[in-house]
């Protein structure tokens, strides 16, 4: 191991929590929704609606900003993502109708896709180059935890500034802390890491079809699509559930806060939860513990049943580290973010038709409905995936680069 590596590796870690907590510190995130509806008269289901178009550009762009990544450099594709995202939500700070709303959106999904899977292959390089990638796996535990925390203190704060101030002041102010990072990312250190000279429409088919080819990796990553959409669906329906109760704005981040910090010590617990208690175990847990999560918030339509929203934050803090460690340890360098934005196509495209199904069915029908067909949904499609993954996680030899 060379000192000069592990130091730029520390220094690379060290960044890259700034540049998380930067780009998922913000103030509108626990009240965005309720901003859209009240103060822009937008309805929730046109406003889920528009996630539709905006996950398929973002799916569409994930693996070429992944390959542009490989090619010209993960901390310059960061730092353009983090530059587009402040520049977004400056723009829904001051969007007054559907079609701003929309150009901010299409924003959205190419600050999204220039992240995706960039980070973490610069922090994995980075440590793999030094010979530490077997720490990965507490570093990205780390990482979510700060994504986490970062997402709490803007909910507290965001409420409290939302009461003090205006919704639609909160949300521009916000466009901060991505601002700060675009430049936190350009102070980051590339990884010498050879990759083998191709075209860039090559690297991209290769690394695409590198994702497809190999069985672990491709269940893998459907296995982890699902759970992510499973443990995203919250962020749709908890606003509209402390809407619906008739809960306090400035209430709204003592009521969520809870749950991202449940997922914040589940994160830092993950690397040693998943030693003991193995893969396998810790992916089966996760699968059924969502699903009854949303059935029991199907059941009990009252304010105390907030408390179920917990299971799955905790399920996304252990799961999205292990996740990423086990993916991460299959992938070749050189098409590493490649693969890794490969698998948040596959989210992308699933989110695309999932969120506004669920905008759809809260606006027409109830809350509980949504909720029910989000535990129906993942019931009918995870322990299949699941069964596919495990009957092929099976040892095998370390992956190596292509010819």
């Amino acid at each position: 191991m060379s000192p000069g590596y592990a130091a730029i590796a520390a220094r690379n870690v060290r960044l890259g929590y700034a540049f998380r907590f930067l780009m998922d510190f913000g103030f509108w995130v626990g009240i965005w929704i309720k901003y859209l509806t009240s103060v822009r008269e937008l309805e929730l289901q046109y406003i889920f609606l528009m996630d539709m178009p905006f996950w398929l550009v973002m799916a569409s762009l994930e693996a070429p900003f992944g390959a542009l990544a490989d090619r010209i450099g993960h901390s310059r594709v960061l730092a353009f993502g983090a530059a587009v995202y402040a520049l977004t939500i400056l723009g829904f700070g001051f969007t007054t109708n559907y079609w701003m709303l929309f150009a901010d959106y299409m924003l959205w999904a190419i600050a999204g896709a220039c992240r995706s899977g960039a980070d973490q292959a610069l922090i994995y390089d980075s440590l793999k180059q030094a010979g530490l990638e077997s720490t990965f796996s507490r570093v990205a535990g780390r990482g979510f935890a700060i994504t986490v925390a970062a997402g709490t203190s803007g909910v507290i704060l965001g409420g409290i500034l939302a009461t003090v101030t205006s919704l639609a002041f909160t949300v521009q102010v916000s466009c901060l802390g991505p601002a700060l990072a675009c430049f936190i990312a350009l102070a980051m250190v590339e990884p010498r890491v050879e990759h083998p000279p191709r075209r860039y429409i090559d690297h991209l088919v290769d690394g695409v079809t590198f994702a497809w080819r190999e069985p672990r990796v491709r269940y893998t990553v459907l296995l982890s699509a699902l759970i992510m959409m499973a443990t995203f669906a919250p962020i749709v329906l908890v606003q509209p559930f402390l809407i619906e109760h008739d809960v306090a704005t400035g209430l709204f981040g003592v009521y969520q806060a809870p749950l991202r910090i449940a997922t914040v010590i589940a994160a830092v617990l993950a690397h040693r939860v998943a030693l003991r208690a193995g893969d396998r175990a810790v992916l089966a847990t996760a699968c059924w513990g969502l699903v009854l999560g949303f059935l029991a918030l199907a059941l009990f339509d009252t304010r105390p049943a907030f408390v179920f929203f917990a299971l799955p934050a905790v399920i996304q803090g252990i799961v999205r580290p292990t996740l990423d460690a086990y993916l991460n340890g299959h992938i070749p360098s050189d098409r590493r973010a490649t693969v890794l934005s490969t698998s948040s196509l596959v989210l992308s495209v699933g989110l695309a038709f999932f969120e506004p199904t669920i905008g759809f069915i809260i606006d027409g029908v109830s809350l509980p409905a949504a909720c029910a067909f989000v535990a129906i949904f993942f019931a009918i499609t995870m322990p299949g995936s699941y069964l596919l993954w495990r009957r092929h996680d099976a040892p095998m030899p370390a992956v190596q680069p292509l010819a």
